[in-house]
């Protein structure tokens, strides 16, 4: 492992299922998510990215909500072992961890919500259902879909229908969200995309400009996995 020499100003972020409130220490457990691993136990993990933390707070051991935490590391920090053998496209992984604990000092409550398209849209204009499915679904699709993490947003923009950019949207919607059963509890306990769909319209409030893009191999694999899908007749869930 790597020890990390500054990240002072970095904003860290752990995510769990424990009730937890400013001042509270987490301590050193077993690798989230994973069979013990001898000589592993000893850390605590974080990370600097959002969606990491909220895939981490969704897939943690226990019952309950998964909860996001602002952290502060209260020693040395260095750079998390792979932790899962997972075959690409990876699920994200908290990147950093330390021997010592972690220090609470607030939680993440709010979220941005997103939306990926090709589409080429402006503050304030609608994101309507009725439109055929970004991924090529004939019928016209019964909703419109959003999420609170980047990543999501980015499949989205980057699997689209069209020949333009793919953009993401920053969105709020007009009416009633739930949780997208495409992918909640599909591969993974509750809903770690944060991934919604409504009824109802969403209205466009800004454009991220900058996002990082999945590499080549990652488009490559989910690409394959959809085609898996479409060719066993496994559809989308419109009800």
């Amino acid at each position: 492992m790597t020890a990390i020499d500054d990240l002072s100003s970095q904003q860290f972020y752990h995510g769990t299922k424990a009730n937890l409130k400013p001042g509270d220490l987490i301590e050193s457990c077993d690798p989230p998510n994973i069979d013990n691993q001898e000589g592993m136990a000893t850390h605590v993990y974080l990370t600097p990215n959002l969606d990491t933390a909220i895939w981490g707070a969704e897939l943690a051991v226990g019952e309950g909500h998964g909860r996001v935490y602002i952290v502060e590391p209260i020693g040395p920090i260095e750079v998390a072992p792979e932790l899962t053998d997972q075959k690409s496209p990876k699920h994200l992984s908290m990147s950093y961890c330390s021997h010592e604990p972690l220090r609470v000092t607030g939680e993440v409550t709010e979220w941005t919500l997103y939306h990926g398209t090709r589409a080429d849209l402006k503050p304030g204009d609608l994101i309507e259902p009725g439109y055929r499915s970004n991924y090529g679904k004939q019928t016209k699709a019964a909703y419109v879909y959003l999420a609170a993490t980047l990543d999501a947003a980015t499949w989205g923009a980057e699997l689209a229908l069209g020949e333009g950019p793919g953009r993401i949207y920053i969105v709020e919607p007009t009416g009633p969200i739930a949780d997208d059963p495409n992918l909640t509890d599909k591969r993974y306990p509750g809903n770690p995309t944060k991934s919604y769909r409504s009824q109802d319209p969403l209205r466009v409030t800004g454009e991220v400009k900058d996002w990082p893009g999945h590499s080549p191999e990652q488009l490559k694999a989910m690409k394959n996995s959809l085609e898996r899908l479409k060719q066993l007749g496994i559809k989308a869930i419109e009800d």
